[in-house]
């Protein structure tokens, strides 16, 4: 096992590649290619690969070893429902909507921007176990949400919009919004999937 100084910076910045979609759908993750270009050995690569397959953010196989998960239209669909259903269970918590004026910048895109807007919805509820499974979803979307902007119409208005709503604190036509997110995402979810299977592969 790696030490800790080296383990959790290669694993978040693995994990913050899925969120932001740097890899299409089905893209191969070489251990030994990683690990050159973030200047680590190979353990820590290969430690933190399979921390993330044992989050289902990648795939192992014997033989195959470890890629960014293929998932189908209906398998999409589903992984939308989830990530609604759990945003649904922090605006159903009875405590104040309290929100920061401004969100944290510094974000690699709409995945990870998407990622930011609902994880801060997710803390008012105070639960560290929402706040992983989110985050686990998040992971899962990063590759999809990516092809937002080319798939949907207005998406980055749209996630301005659901900002403006979380800092005005009216969770009922912010669950009004949420919904309409999400119902958009699942008319769009066999675009989606072929955009991540297509994007160009950036050599992993």
């Amino acid at each position: 096992m790696s030490p800790a100084y080296v383990l959790e910076p290669t694993y978040d910045t693995l994990r913050r590649r899925l969120l932001a979609g740097v890899w299409p759908s089905g893209q191969r993750l070489e251990a030994a290619r990683l690990a050159k270009e973030l200047g680590v050995s190979m353990t820590p690569v290969r430690d933190s690969l399979n921390r993330l397959a044992g989050e289902r953010l990648v795939h192992a196989s014997h033989g195959e070893g470890y890629q960014v998960p293929l998932l189908d239209e209906t398998e999409l669909r589903a992984l939308i429902d989830w990530h609604e259903a759990l945003i649904g269970i922090a605006l159903g918590r009875r405590s104040a909507m309290a929100v920061a004026t401004e969100l944290p910048e510094g974000h690699d895109g709409i995945g990870e921007r998407t990622a930011i807007i609902f994880a801060v919805i997710a803390n008012t509820a105070g639960s560290l176990e929402l706040h992983w499974a989110l985050g686990n979803a998040a992971a899962r979307l990063g590759c999809y949400r990516r092809h937002e902007e080319t798939v949907l119409d207005q998406a980055l208005a749209e996630l301005a919009a659901l900002e403006a709503l979380m800092r005005e604190g009216n969770r009922a036509k912010l669950a009004r919004a949420i919904e309409r997110y999400h119902d958009r995402r699942r008319a769009v979810a066999g675009d989606l999937v072929h955009a991540a299977r297509h994007a160009d592969s950036p050599d992993v």
